[in-house]
């Protein structure tokens, strides 16, 4: 669009300045995508570590992507138990919101209308947990460590939900940065 513009083949109009401006961020998310994974590798990422509830940034995660769960007419469902305890843990609230926030939207875009995707909270032992689960088409096994690699886009993938294949890349990598980890367990559909 933008050499259509220069050599006055498109005609400028707000659409097609909406359409450049869009593109322009997309391409600035994925730069911040590649940079945030190659401080990680380089183990140069800051995390500014504070005192919170893991219940509540699940919570608060879920809340923010609910608008898109309803367009799409998937169920979002947040269990962080009843009465809700607080799950303390210390962490970066924005770099934690990231991995969350990834975690739902790969679920989001791996279920079908009318499905339902948990995100639940809770403690083992003296760990704290956030599982993700959807009832999408599942992860074959031997796919199951790949989906994790960089620009990796899984054989179920699909047309609807297709990313760009960074999107476990950083749950993983932030999640790392933090002492923990992200596990994928698909025996079946969903995961």
């Amino acid at each position: 669009q933008t050499e259509g513009l220069i050599d006055g083949v498109i005609t400028p109009s707000a659409e097609v300045f909406a359409g450049l401006a869009d593109e322009a961020a997309r391409l600035q998310r994925i730069v911040d995508d590649l940079t945030l994974l190659s401080r990680a590798d380089e183990g140069t990422l800051e995390i500014e570590v504070t005192d919170l509830d893991l219940g509540a940034v699940a919570a608060g995660a879920a809340e923010r992507l609910r608008p898109q769960f309803e367009y799409a007419d998937v169920a979002l469902v947040v269990e962080v138990g009843d009465p809700p305890e607080p799950i303390p843990v210390r962490g970066d609230v924005g770099r934690l919101t990231q991995v969350l926030s990834n975690l739902l939207g790969n679920a989001l875009g791996h279920s079908p209308a009318g499905a339902t995707v948990t995100i639940r909270c809770g403690r083992q032992n003296s760990l704290a947990f956030v599982d993700v689960i959807d009832n999408g088409p599942g992860i074959a096994a031997d796919e199951a460590e790949r989906i994790f690699e960089r620009f990796y886009r899984g054989s179920r993938t699909g047309t609807g939900g297709a990313g760009r294949g960074i999107g476990l890349t950083i749950a993983r990598s932030l999640a790392r940065a933090h002492g923990g980890d992200v596990f994928v367990d698909s025996e079946g559909p969903g995961a």
